[in-house]
């Protein structure tokens, strides 16, 4: 780990109040101060070894004397005291940089492809976010998402991509993942995946076509003959899904948001929409459902059922 700092000796000279004001106006300013202002109190709290009161009493009067008379910063703390904190600063910075998880996000109507460290690819649909730690996948590959993404997994030891809703375990394959809260569906594209569920809802092994969803609870299976997510060439398709996931779609495409009031969101629907134009998508997939919308503001739409 390459020091970030100007010297090596750096953190023991802020511990002990030696930085020129410069280079301290610079540190406290930057990402990392709070991150050690935390490990430094941590450290204070720390026991310390056995002294003589009235001996340190007398030493601090000194001190204080000395300090009129002299605008150098008098340090009342045993110099090893600051080298053993540098110390665990160090070891302690070493620890949450390599334990550290690389994150990719995606914004609103945004793609992202990822190339995982073995090759995979894990392409991220809008608003979707996945995480892994570099640490750990000589030992584990493994990936959080939250949201949705289609993976291309290279062959070799055990690949899991976990979340809050459902977890999927895959040898290599090619997969599509779409988890959001009381929300979790898997499409195998290529090969065979695991998707596994709550206690409950249980779990199924998904081969080419196949498809297995848990929604609010309620565990379906279907069969596709698409080759690839469609979401992948600038449309989003749905088959027999709750109509508050089609919005939570709309949202995350055009970011804009939806009075559902006035809707039942437990009906399903089956049609797909073109990222291209949201008037043309909200047109294809309300008209059919007679549910009227009506915009409350740029970024707003009322739903109403007719």
């Amino acid at each position: 780990m390459q020091n970030p700092y100007s010297d090596e000796t750096f953190l023991a000279r802020w511990l002990n109040n030696d930085l020129d004001p410069k280079e301290k106006m610079e540190f406290e300013n930057s990402e990392e101060y709070q991150k050690y202002k935390v490990i430094v109190d941590k450290v204070a709290m720390l026991g310390s070894p056995a002294y003589d009161k009235k001996q340190n009493l007398q030493r601090i009067k000194k001190n204080m004397l000395d300090a009129t008379n002299s605008t150098k910063v008098i340090s009342f703390a045993p110099k090893w005291i600051y080298s053993i904190a540098a110390t665990l600063l160090v070891l302690i910075g070493l620890f949450f940089f390599f334990n550290r998880s690389t994150v990719y996000t995606t914004n609103y109507g945004e793609q992202m492809t990822v190339q995982l460290l073995d090759g995979s690819e894990v392409i991220l649909n809008s608003k979707s976010k996945l995480s892994y730690k570099k640490s750990d996948w000589t030992d584990s590959r493994k990936v959080v998402l939250l949201g949705e993404a289609f993976f291309k997994v290279t062959k070799g030891s055990n690949f899991i991509v976990e979340s809050n809703s459902g977890t999927v375990q895959v040898l290599g394959t090619q997969f599509n993942m779409n988890t959001r809260k009381d929300f979790f569906e898997v499409i195998c594209h290529e090969g065979k995946v695991k998707a596994i569920g709550s206690e409950s809802t249980g779990e199924a092994t998904l081969t080419k076509g196949n498809a297995f969803r848990i929604a609010n609870s309620v565990v379906e299976n279907w069969n596709t003959k698409s080759s690839l997510p469609s979401w992948l060439s600038g449309e989003t398709t749905f088959t027999n899904t709750p109509l508050n996931q089609v919005i939570q779609s709309l949202e995350n495409q055009f970011n804009i948001s939806f009075d559902t009031a006035k809707i039942d969101l437990n009906k399903r629907f089956t049609g797909s929409y073109s990222h291209q134009n949201i008037e043309l998508a909200l047109k294809t997939i309300f008209v059919p459902m007679e549910i009227s919308y009506t915009f409350n503001n740029e970024n707003n739409i009322v739903l109403v059922k007719e």
